[in-house]
């Protein structure tokens, strides 16, 4: 009945080893994370020079600003943690 069906189910991931899969993932969240706190770095200061000396909008500025680069700070740290912990991995 069944005579020489054969399914081949590809990979869809096209990662063969879990440290390939974490690589590939911590470089997309940089691809997608980074341009947008890009982004976010270039509205704050497009705040800054609109606030025209406006404390209520300067603070807005700075916390924007702030935040911003903190989220890029966490985006590169992970992708240094995660190729860290790949790096170990293939150590062992």
């Amino acid at each position: 009945m069944f005579k020489n069906w054969a399914i081949a189910i590809e990979n869809p991931l096209k990662s063969e080893t879990i440290g390939e899969l974490i690589t590939a993932i911590s470089d997309l969240a940089v691809a997608i994370g980074l341009p947008i706190a890009i982004i976010f770095i270039v509205y704050s200061g497009f705040l800054f020079v609109s606030a025209r000396g406006n404390e209520k909008k300067l603070e807005t500025a700075k916390e924007g600003f702030k935040w911003a680069v903190i989220g890029a700070a966490i985006i590169v740290g992970a992708k240094f943690l995660a190729e860290a912990v790949v790096n170990f991995a293939e150590g062992l």
